[in-house]
């Protein structure tokens, strides 16, 4: 097993199962928890057929729990008496994904969630977070009269086996999946006692974040980080007027892009200015505006495995999240909607597949921030996206750069 991200008190938060790591021939492959009795186990598979996920004790008796994950349907069984017996079957969906088995996409990640304190068992499909949980089982609460746990072995899980061919590698979190995964990011003068106890419509401070995430959020974050400044006062005007008037700058730059993501559709267009230049540490230049009319959108994307911080600078946006990047899973399990001043997050591994929209009547503008991991040494140059039912490359290309731009409006507006 190989350390993936730094330690937290000396516990890996993140381990990788290789390829052929600890197997015998036929055996199961043996998954080691970081912390016994708890995490979370992510793999996609090789082969579309049934498979399980085993927990055991090696207490006397060997109780256990298993899942059995098979043709539109899983199955959460436990071993007692010398046997398993089904505890939960599910075989309809909950909605945005009608397939709860195993999936039509052969890149689908399976994810089994172990939490002894909470004693719950979660499964589900795509990024491993609580709103793409399948299956959630609550096991028996401790004995209100004192006698012996007879789950106390749960604890003291420290292997899962994977009774699986697995592709790839499968991934190893210290975490259980526990609340839902918050996307905006405020200042630690902003978080209240409230927010730390909610449940849903939770909020992250950037010490939550990845140290990509921490590093781009200063850069943007300030309060002097602003679209209309003392300078050019109106310049988010400026840009609505060159977005409405034929001719202009943006009207006519809009108009050239309607087939950038494939058959021409004028409302799937923004624009990206960019400021500076590519320093080798993100997919195309790290800092871009975009631009965004009223009824606007992207199509369903990755960032290539970055770490991203999105800022809106200007009216809102709406930022719709899917639990991969699949022809299969177009439907978006969630929606957050984000206005000026507003801070979202993006990591390799949570936030990733999604879409932007502009539901708003005027244009939105947001500074969109890119950069790989320290730990990320296949530095992919593109952002991947859904069209019809391939998955396509986007070079992230620039329209213009940001002070060119930002002249070429105050001269139109001025002429306005």
């Amino acid at each position: 097993m190989a350390n993936a991200i730094g330690d937290f008190m000396s516990v890996p938060a993140r381990l990788l199962l290789g390829a052929g790591e600890g197997d015998e021939a036929g055996e199961p492959r043996k998954a080691r928890l970081p912390v016994t009795g708890q995490g979370t186990i992510a793999f996609a598979v090789a082969q579309r057929r049934r498979f399980s996920v085993v927990l055991r004790a090696e207490c006397w008796g060997a109780p256990g729990y298993r899942w059995d994950v098979g043709f539109g349907e899983v199955t959460l069984s436990t071993f007692r008496d010398g046997e398993w017996h089904a505890l939960v079957r599910l075989d309809v969906g909950p909605g945005w994904m009608p397939e709860v088995g195993l999936d039509a996409d052969p890149l689908c990640p399976y994810w089994f969630s172990i939490d002894c304190h909470n004693r719950r068992l979660r499964y589900g499909k795509g990024e491993m977070r609580l709103e793409t949980m399948l299956l959630d089982y609550e096991l028996a609460p401790k004995p209100a009269d004192g006698s012996p746990d007879p789950l106390h072995w749960l604890c003291e899980v420290a292997t899962v086996d994977l009774r699986a061919e697995i592709r790839g590698e499968a991934e190893i979190w210290r975490d259980p999946v526990t609340w839902a995964t918050p996307m905006r990011v405020v200042s630690p003068d902003e978080i209240t006692m409230d927010d730390v106890a909610r449940t849903t419509d939770r909020v992250a401070v950037p010490a939550n974040l990845t140290p990509a995430c921490q590093q781009l959020f200063e850069n943007v974050a300030g309060k002097s980080f602003v679209l209309d400044t003392p300078d050019f006062p109106d310049f988010s005007k400026a840009i609505a007027n060159s977005i409405a008037t034929e001719g202009l700058w943006c009207f006519e730059k809009l108009k050239e892009k309607a087939s950038e993501f494939g058959e021409p559709d004028p409302l799937a267009t923004y624009l990206r200015i960019t400021l500076g230049g590519n320093q080798g540490e993100s997919p195309g230049i790290p800092f871009v505006m975009e631009i965004w009319p009223s009824r606007h959108y992207s199509p369903i994307h990755d960032h290539g495995g970055a770490d991203a911080v999105i800022k809106v600078l200007h009216g809102a946006i709406n930022v719709h999240l899917f639990p991969m990047l699949s022809c299969h899973h177009k439907k978006p399990f969630g929606t957050q909607v984000f206005g000026t001043n507003e801070v979202a997050w993006i990591s390799a591994r949570l936030n990733q597949f999604h879409m932007l929209e502009n539901t708003g009547a005027e244009p939105c503008i947001t500074i969109q921030c890119y950069q790989y991991a320290a730990t990320n040494d296949v530095h992919w140059p593109y952002f991947d996206y859904l069209q019809k039912w391939d998955i396509a490359r986007f070079d992230p290309n620039s329209d213009a750069d940001y002070l060119w731009f930002k002249n070429k409006m105050r001269e139109e507006w001025r002429d306005y």
